[in-house]
């Protein structure tokens, strides 16, 4: 199922509506609906955050199958920019030997089975699977 969401922080809730709805016709597991809604929110909210600028509505795409859902999040009209090969945070490094940032993407590979990016014609699209 799929549907657009305004490219807002205020979004997240009816997304979590919608897939809520999905996830519960569908039976998933709450151990999955979490890093799933966490992954989700992380993506969305950085596509607001980092281009603020663009008025264009992120379109969310979910299937929940029998042993995994899959999420795309496309958004229209951005630059490139792949978190699928952003290196990985050395979360055993000190803290003065760390940059800001990076650990919502750390943690987004740690809790999906599968992270993948496309980019054509100005649409970036993210998709991720969490096994059930």
């Amino acid at each position: 199922m799929q549907r657009k969401f305004h490219r807002s922080y205020d979004s997240l809730a009816d997304m979590y509506e919608f897939t809520e709805r999905i996830f519960g016709d569908r039976n998933v597991e709450p151990s999955v609906r979490f890093p799933v809604h966490f992954v989700m929110e992380e993506l969305f909210t950085n596509m607001v955050k980092y281009n603020p600028g663009n008025l264009n509505d992120i379109l969310l795409d979910i299937d929940a199958g029998d042993h995994c859902v899959t999420v795309r999040l496309t958004d229209f009209d951005v630059d490139a920019f792949d978190v699928s090969a952003i290196p990985r945070v050395d979360t055993n490094a000190t803290l003065d030997d760390r940059k800001p940032g990076g650990l919502g993407l750390h943690l987004i590979h740690k809790m999906v089975d599968s992270l993948n990016y496309e980019y054509t014609n100005r649409q970036s699209t993210v998709t991720f699977t969490k096994g059930t």
